[in-house]
């Protein structure tokens, strides 16, 4: 840098005090407490073991997405004949998601006798149904819980090729949202194609666009109620923040869409 006019070292400080502010803006960092605040709302508000009903949680927003974590309790598979383990804390990340996004959230809060995710015709399908027509939903993000062996985070848009893709629109913003968080991050095991998953459901039913995110126990399960795992809390927020990032790239979009 020696020798160079005074006029040059200030503007390229400039330029890169202004591409760190940029960053800054694209991916700000979240209070640590936004952890701590998930563990609070599953051990408070989410009952893996207790039907009540209705069973699932609304909480309205004020962008067109919506939030849904239909995995949240314990829940029955009818198709299969036997009760299912809650994906933990995708109903808490949901409300947290929500709350820092202004997106609706649908989540299951109480133990049921369907499985809202995998059975036709579900007071839950019902519900999403009603939220969509009446708030204009545009995008429903649907949360699932996978094992700690499984990739950190895997999203099912049904199929590669934007024709049968259930989120052509913003395939592009989930996929910047997860840069550099996993090879690849698109229908790896879980592709959300079974007729009656949320994202089929939505994509066919609703004619709305949606993608299904499965997200390593590592990433999520804050303190676990059920055994002593504990997730790294820096993991659990880089989740939320990427999430975070995701969902107000695409409303993003849809408000420049209109």
């Amino acid at each position: 840098m020696r020798g160079l006019p005074v006029i040059t070292l200030v503007f390229m400080s400039a330029v890169v005090f202004l591409l760190a502010a940029r960053a800054g803006q694209a991916r700000p960092r979240l209070d640590p407490g936004v952890v701590d605040e998930m563990r609070r709302i599953e051990f408070s508000q989410i009952d893996y073991n207790d039907e009540a009903e209705p069973y699932y949680g609304y909480i309205k927003g004020s962008i067109p997405i919506l939030i849904s974590a239909p995995h949240g309790a314990k829940h029955y598979r009818a198709a299969e004949g036997r009760w299912k383990h809650q994906d933990a804390y995708t109903s808490s990340l949901a409300i947290v998601l929500g709350r820092l996004t202004g997106a609706h959230v649908l989540y299951v809060k109480n133990k049921t006798r369907e499985d809202p995710n995998n059975d036709p015709g579900t007071e839950y399908k019902e519900a999403l149904k009603k939220i969509v027509k009446e708030s204009h939903i545009r995008f429903v993000l649907d949360l699932h819980g996978s094992s700690p062996e499984r990739t950190k985070v895997d999203i099912g848009i049904m199929d590669d090729s934007p024709s049968l893709c259930s989120c052509p629109t913003f395939r592009g913003a989930l996929e910047e949202a997860f840069a550099g968080f996993v090879p690849k991050v698109f229908n790896q095991r879980f592709a959300a194609r079974g007729d009656n998953t949320i994202t089929c459901f939505a994509r066919n039913d609703l004619g709305i666009e949606a993608a299904q995110v499965e997200i390593n126990a590592g990433y999520r399960i804050v303190e676990s109620k059920t055994s002593d795992f504990k997730a790294d809390p820096g993991k659990v927020r880089e989740l939320i923040e990427r999430l975070r990032d995701a969902v107000e790239a695409i409303n993003e979009r849809i408000k420049a869409a209109s």
